[in-house]
């Protein structure tokens, strides 16, 4: 089963998941986490109010959704979470999910009317509005708050955080208030074995429900007062203290179905061991940087130190510059004011740039000064503001120039991070859909009774030669049937008495008999001829569990037998899987016979019942395969013509070979005969039948 994890999924992790689904292809979507896989479970950072959040449900096909809220965190602050479940709702219901988990804090049970309650309360409404009229199987979980270092935003988390930033922490909880905290393994135990005995709740008629309210409870025992002790040990210096109480009124349960259905309880106290969730914490977050870390860090500062070294340095160059060279007022060669200003705006941007030209307007009127050019004088003649003018207009453009420029690069960055983040989610999605394809396809030919399996057994059927058909026949059946007992037995003439076995399992080779008397299954018979599969309901010894029979002309010709079945394969099902086999078989076994009869005067020795050489060589490398295989055995014997002409031959054969036995005539001209289900044990008896009809013959290994 495919199944979604969204909302607040950082308390889940690898290990939690695979407990909570072993069997399903997970994908977890948190905004907070980096996307990457694991196994079956595929993380993607995608927020649920994104077009590609509605991506995933159109690439997977999710049969199961478990949304966590928010307020399994104590504490948070982030809102807008109706809205979020609201559309992982509607895009459940346009993708026909068939169960729906919505996991809360049973903060929503306080029996107070507050705002946190009206919220609380609309989200039941909207779950119980989704089931009732899309018939999604919805279950709200209430869950006492969640608890682990692994979730950087956790209400502990927060806590030690702010002691490390020397905060003043207050913990609005009583000393000896109980810390009621769940493990994140508790809630995915529960999870499992809620999986495991799903079923739609009962309502007070008896009548099915989809829309049931489950409460988990934590059976927590360790105070907040011990938790600031154990903190204190860790951190001496802490400033904690506990207020009032933070529990806003009584929380009341409804059945507790967690322990009397589903046979769960909290198996810790999440808070006893919380030495252990420090150090936890402190692990994951208090990482040494490493040395081109410092490095980077230490240039990082001097880069912000350099600003103001470098425009009060610069000042002073100029002005020293302006003595040196006797230049107070006009310059000669360069403005080497200007172009201060217009480095210095082109490096740090308009508002540095402003800055560096107020400070040489304000060197320049000092120097207007020294030169015996008073104040009233520099105000009243306009063409003293040009300087002034200029080195502003050169400092706002200047910053312009390079504000521009940043932010160009900016948005460039942007877009290629944006362009970049939508490639790799359309590539691993595409790769998604790719193995979920090979997947399925592997899954669709691999089953047993998928199409996939069938054309196989098609194309294995797939022949002119009925020999053929037979040969493939036993591995096919066996491997369709999981069974390894099966054999096929022949009746060629409608007034026969006797069926002869043309081909078996190796198990029963040398159990069989190699035909059995017709008289003895008649029942058999008759239900065959009235297109049934026969069942040996009475466990009549020696005869198989199953038979299927395949009619030509309206009688049975050929009976398929399965033996030692199990019993979980006693079935309907097994049933018609068993006559889709006989089905395919039959089509293909008439129509070989059908070509058979159309290409007699290929096949035969015109006027006799003696095959020509290429036939009987065709059949011969079959028979060989087959016992090769050992689906069957045969001796092939060759038998001297001594002058004897092959009508002699053929009239000398007519009544004392088996109808499944093949005679032909070899390249030396020699007569062959292929005696079917013939073994050492037998062998002997079929040489002398022949010997005492005069003739010579002996068993050999090839046709010459």
């Amino acid at each position: 089963m495919d199944t979604l994890l969204v909302g607040n999924t950082s308390y889940f992790r690898k290990d939690e998941i695979t407990v909570a689904c072993p069997q399903d292809m997970v994908v977890v979507c948190d905004s907070d986490h980096d996307a990457y896989k694991e196994d079956n479970i595929t993380w993607f950072d995608q927020p649920v109010m994104s077009a590609k959040f509605r991506r995933l449900f159109n690439t997977y096909g999710f049969e199961r959704v478990i949304f966590f809220s928010r307020s399994l965190t104590r504490d948070t602050n982030k809102v807008g979470e109706i809205e979020e479940l609201r559309r992982v709702f509607s895009l459940s219901q346009k993708h026909h999910v068939k169960q729906f988990v919505y996991i809360v804090s049973d903060e929503a049970l306080v029996d107070v009317d507050n705002s946190d309650s009206i919220i609380f309360d609309s989200t039941n409404n909207l779950c119980r509005y989704y089931a009732e009229t899309y018939r999604i199987d919805v279950k709200i979980v209430y869950s006492p708050y969640l608890l682990s270092a692994y979730n950087r935003d956790d209400y502990w988390c927060r806590i030690l955080r702010n002691i490390e930033n020397k905060e003043r922490v207050e913990i609005k909880s009583l000393e000896d208030e109980a810390a009621y905290f769940l493990k994140p393994a508790d809630l995915a135990d529960f999870l499992a074995r809620l999986f495991a005995d799903w079923e739609p709740e009962e309502d007070e008629k008896g009548e099915k429900t989809l829309f049931e309210k489950i409460y988990l409870k934590s059976g927590a025992k360790t105070t907040y007062g011990e938790i600031k002790n154990k903190i204190l040990n860790v951190y001496p210096h802490a400033d904690i203290s506990l207020s009032k109480s933070g529990i806003k009124g009584k929380i009341i349960h409804g059945d507790n179905k967690a322990r009397e259905i589903y046979g769960w309880f909290a198996h810790h106290d999440a808070c006893w061991d919380f030495e252990e969730y420090i150090s936890k914490y402190q692990e994951l977050y208090h990482q040494k940087p490493t040395f081109s870390e410092r490095i980077k860090k230490r240039f990082s500062f001097l880069g912000k130190a350099l600003m103001p070294i470098e425009l009060i340095g610069g000042a002073a160059f100029v002005e020293l510059y302006n003595y040196m060279s006797a230049g107070s007022v006009q310059f000669k060669m360069i403005d080497v004011r200007l172009l201060f200003v217009i480095v210095m705006a082109l490096l740090y941007g308009t508002r540095i740039g402003t800055l560096s030209a107020l400070i040489e307007i304000t060197s320049l009127i000092v120097a207007y000064q020294l030169s015996g050019t008073n104040a009233l004088l520099l105000f009243y003649d306009p063409g003293n503001w040009i300087a002034f003018i200029l080195l502003l207009v050169a400092a706002a453009f200047c910053g312009y120039i390079k504000q521009k420029r940043e932010e160009d690069i900016l948005f460039v960055k942007e877009e290629s991070e944006t362009i970049k983040s939508e490639n790799a989610f359309i590539s691993k999605l595409y790769q998604e859909a790719m193995n979920y394809k090979n997947q399925y396809k592997a899954d669709l030919i691999g089953s047993r009774d998928g199409f996939g399996r069938i054309f196989d057994v098609v194309k294995r059927l797939s022949t002119t030669v009925p020999e053929e058909i037979f040969a493939e026949s036993i591995p096919v059946m066996e491997d369709v049937l999981n069974n390894k007992a099966i054999a096929i037995y022949t009746i060629n003439d409608p007034n026969a008495r006797f069926a002869r076995l043309n081909v078996c399992s190796e198990q029963l080779g040398q159990t069989l008999k190699k035909s059995i008397n017709l008289d003895e299954y008649s029942e058999v018979l008759k239900t065959l001829t009235e297109n049934d599969i026969w069942f040996n309901g009475n466990v009549i010894e020696g005869f198989p569990t199953y038979v299927a029979g395949i009619k030509s002309e309206g009688n049975v010709s050929v009976l398929i037998m399965i033996y030692r079945v199990e019993y979980m394969q006693i079935s309907t099902y097994y049933s018609n899987l068993i006559r889709i086999l006989a089905g395919l078989m039959e089509n293909f076994i008439l129509k070989a016979w059908d070509y058979q009869k159309a290409v007699v005067a290929e096949t035969y020795v015109e006027g006799t019942g003696i095959t020509k050489t290429a036939y009987f060589k065709q059949q011969f490398e079959i028979q060989k395969e087959m016992m090769d295989n050992r689906l069957t055995s045969f001796r092939l014997i060759r038998i001297q013509r001594e002058g004897r002409s092959l009508e002699e031959i053929d009239e000398m054969f007519q009544s004392k070979i088996r109808n499944n036995d093949i005679i032909g005539i070899g390249n030396d001209q020699n007569i062959y005969l292929l005696a079917a289900q013939v073994d050492s044990s037998s062998e002997g008896i079929v040489l002398k039948r022949f010997r005492d009809m005069g003739l010579k013959c002996d068993i050999v290994h090839s046709v010459s």
